[in-house]
């Protein structure tokens, strides 16, 4: 499963994809779908495990600054829950 966590800029999408990569969790710097971007969060972080360790990681740093995002079957993506964390 794909997960998106929104960055408020390119250079936090940056900062936590080498925090999360720092960690053993693959991590790329990707723009954000054009539907996500409307208030100014032009770039995400894409994973595809671990996102409850990630989170905890990004909050930590101080580098979670937007939403989380996991894509579902028919490829359109729903804000992650608190269950959702654990995968």
């Amino acid at each position: 499963m794909k997960y998106l966590i929104l960055c408020k800029s390119l250079t936090n999408a940056q900062r936590a994809a080498l925090v999360l990569e720092r960690h053993g969790i693959g991590a790329t710097v990707v723009k954000a779908p054009q539907h996500m971007r409307a208030n100014g969060c032009g770039y995400a972080v894409s994973l595809y495990r671990r996102l409850g360790e990630a989170v905890s990681l990004l909050k930590s740093a101080g580098l979670l600054t937007g939403k989380v995002y996991l894509r579902e079957a028919d490829d359109s993506y729903r804000e992650a829950h608190e269950n959702d964390l654990s995968r």
